[in-house]
């Protein structure tokens, strides 16, 4: 973060540093992964951020998402957003920029009418969709209804997704405990070969035999 004396106690010039600050609060449209895999589809979020610079040094800059030490650092600048922004409103789903079925002259149309995301045209109302006219080329009621079936279809290929990833997921998981198993069964039969190897060195030597000694023969021929 860029260093500010203005929330030092200790700090007695006249001259805020953040003055020199060039601060810029805004929207930026991030892309929530786990929704999009979630729900086969892009959905992002309308995520408040801000920029903070140096006016002619082009190495420092700050480019980060709003927390409390922001606005509290920069209340001016947080309020002037604010006011522009016209409440703490956030547009969650598909932005109308990441739906090919309409041009990006229409989408721009539909943001006029503060129809941001392809949620918004599925769930409007009859009176609240009658307001776009014939921006997308048909009737309203019918632009709804494939704004409908756009999101009902892309929720039956995450749905297909999802079960693809589990089979997947279960394939793996099958190919793991068959390496296991075999593992286990290889080590298994290397100890019983260790332990066949082990009895076979501690047998008792048998007494070789061989021609009796010549005393033992008279003595036997003697009887």
């Amino acid at each position: 973060m860029i260093a500010s004396d203005a929330v030092n106690p200790n700090f007695q010039g006249a001259h805020n540093p953040d003055a020199r600050l060039s601060v810029r609060f805004y929207v930026r449209a991030v892309k929530n992964e786990y929704e999009t895999n979630a729900q086969g589809r892009p959905i992002f979020s309308d995520v408040d951020y801000v920029e903070i610079l140096v006016p002619g040094d082009n190495t420092t800059t700050i480019d980060t998402p709003v927390r409390d030490e922001h606005k509290k650092r920069f209340p001016l600048q947080w309020a002037h957003f604010m006011n522009q922004k016209g409440g703490d409103q956030r547009e969650i789903g598909t932005p109308l920029a990441e739906w090919t079925q309409i041009t990006k002259s229409q989408a721009e149309e539909l943001r006029a009418l503060k129809f941001f995301t392809v949620d918004s045209i599925a769930s409007a109302s009859d009176q609240n969709i009658m307001r776009i006219g014939m921006i997308a080329g048909m009737s309203p009621y019918a632009f709804r209804e494939k704004a409908q079936q756009f999101l009902k279809l892309a929720s039956n290929v995450a749905v297909v997704n999802e079960a693809e990833e589990r089979a997947k997921e279960a394939e793996q998981k099958n190919a793991e405990l068959s390496r296991q198993i075999a593992e286990t069964n290889a080590k298994m039969l290397e100890m019983q070969q260790q332990m066949a190897q082990l009895l076979e060195s501690k047998k008792p030597e048998a007494k070789k035999r061989g021609p009796k000694p010549k005393v033992q023969v008279l003595e036997e021929l003697k009887e």
